[in-house]
């Protein structure tokens, strides 16, 4: 076996206490101190594994995979101190973010890692889908001394930067990417004729294991009852009702648990209604399908409020106009379900104050709030699924195009209404294409599709990061109107 060299140090750059805002994320149950401080001259060779690390067999054989071996280690700080190295799993090549792990070093050479641990970081920056990965990996090294802990390098002195191909555990639990309403006749016989798939409630192409929420609105006739079971994509493609999944309903059969042992359940509502499933939690939750979403705030009546819009019943987008504090309705007269801060988290905001992000709440209590004071548009993204909200303050709005090169400091810009549903602007000179560009920057923007032109009046559909807007060069008066969907955009000729 190659031998290591452990050399102690007799001129040593040593840097105590020197990382107060030292942060190590860990995935639960790892315990990573900050570093008391460092040794800036200790040499360490370390190469990470060359082969493919299979979790699966390294679990099966109750052994810890070896992740690096320790090729050379110069300068340690004496025989007293013993040598510790972490691992950190990253999110990417870059590191942008990363889990991390402590290891167990064998026979003073192998790096070794526990399988479920080093899964579970897997899970936490990658996915939780089961399969081969690579994966990006560095190590930090500690010499130890009883409560002391200091890193060898440097303060972010990191080694065998390198991407591992691993295989990961296999699940507890199998959840499919896809999976169906299937109606049932009153006595619980499964038409998979009929069946209607259900969406994934984080969106196309994401993996059921990141997100095991799938959602549905679908028609139920007054006066016919509806009778369903849940099946998985497996049971559609073999056209079996094996693997069905049936209904325990609770006591308003509006929510309830999944299970093969049970029989189909009853939705006690009619019209448009919307069925949620959590296939992680075996649970289903069933309630009517909210053709849009009325955020209320300050004064505004709920009549003139500008509305959020939908196309899944899962998201809901759209501009509005928030003063400070809001809450949001389902209902154009107040009625039915109402959404609340979650008094159990604090939104996240950012630096410049026109950012917002958090948690919603069906419980009564503290209304949500924007992080500008002031009356101020918004473009708001909603998840009633996952009941998450996210906002972003428009300050201003221009437009952009070839007409000035795209170049968001020379753009004209526009005078907003009170009330921020219209915006204006005169003699503006336009050239063959052009889009609404917010903040002189190209995190929010509106294009869209021309739809009228008539007696020199050029009429547009816009949305959030739509296409480019054709357009005949020349001056403009322009209006934007954000009253209602379709936004639009005006130009009467000059």
């Amino acid at each position: 076996m190659k031998t290591i060299k452990f050399l102690s140090a007799l001129a040593l750059t040593l840097g105590l206490a020197a990382c107060e805002n030292y942060d190590l994320p860990n995935p639960p149950g790892q315990t990573n101190p900050a570093p008391d401080g460092y040794f800036q001259n200790s040499g360490l060779v370390l190469t990470p594994a060359d082969q493919d690390i299979n979790l699966v067999s390294a679990n099966e054989a109750n052994i810890f995979p070896t992740v690096a071996t320790i090729d050379e280690l110069t300068d340690f700080p004496g025989n007293e101190y013993s040598l510790e190295i972490d691992m950190q799993v990253g999110a990417d090549a870059n590191f942008s973010k990363y889990s991390t792990i402590a290891t167990v070093i064998e026979n003073e050479q192998n790096v070794t890692v526990n399988p479920d641990i080093f899964n579970g970081a897997i899970q936490e920056m990658l996915t939780r889908e089961p399969g081969i990965y690579q994966v990006p990996v560095r190590f930090a090294a500690y010499a130890v001394l009883g409560t002391t802990r200091m890193r060898l390098g440097g303060v972010d002195a990191t080694y065998g930067d390198e991407t591992l191909t691993v295989q990961t555990l296999d699940p507890v639990k199998v959840i499919e990417n896809a999976y169906y309403v299937v109606p049932c006749s009153a006595s619980g016989t499964p038409d998979l004729s009929a069946a209607m798939k259900m969406n994934n409630t984080a969106g196309e192409g994401v993996s059921a294991y990141d997100n095991p929420e799938f959602a549905l609105k679908f028609d139920v006739a007054d006066g016919t009852p509806f009778y369903f079971m849940i099946a998985p994509q497996s049971a559609i493609t073999a056209g079996s009702t094996e693997g069905l999944f049936g209904c325990l309903g609770s006591a308003d059969n509006m929510s309830g648990k999944l299970g093969a042992s049970y029989g189909a359940a009853l939705i006690p509502i009619s019209g448009a209604v919307f069925l949620t499933i959590n296939m992680e939690q075996d649970a289903y939750t069933l309630s009517y399908a909210f053709a849009m979403l009325y955020p209320l705030s300050g004064s505004v009546k709920i009549e003139n409020t500008m509305c959020l819009y939908t196309d899944n019943y899962i998201n809901y987008t759209g501009v509005t106009a928030i003063n400070r504090q809001w809450t949001i309705y389902t209902q154009p007269d107040k009625s039915g379900v109402v959404f609340y801060a979650d008094p159990e988290t604090e939104p996240e905001v950012s630096e410049n104050m026109l950012n917002q992000s958090g948690l919603m709440s069906t419980v009564a209590g503290p209304k949500l709030t924007a992080p500008n004071k002031g009356n101020t548009l918004y473009y708001c993204d909603i998840n009633l699924v996952q009941k998450t909200y996210s906002i972003s303050g428009i300050t201003s709005i221009s437009v952009i195009g070839d007409g000035n090169g795209w170049d968001t400091t020379t753009a004209p810009m526009l005078t907003p209404s009170k009330d921020l549903r219209t915006w204006t602007g005169s003699d503006i000179e336009i050239g063959s294409e052009f889009k609404l560009n917010c903040n002189g920057a190209w995190d929010i923007d509106f294009g869209g599709v021309a739809v009228e032109n008539t007696m020199g009046k050029q009429v547009y559909n816009v949305h959030y990061k739509g296409d480019d807007l054709p357009c005949e060069a020349g001056k403009y008066d322009v209006t934007v109107d954000f009253s209602a969907k379709p936004y639009t955009v005006t130009l009467v000729k000059k």
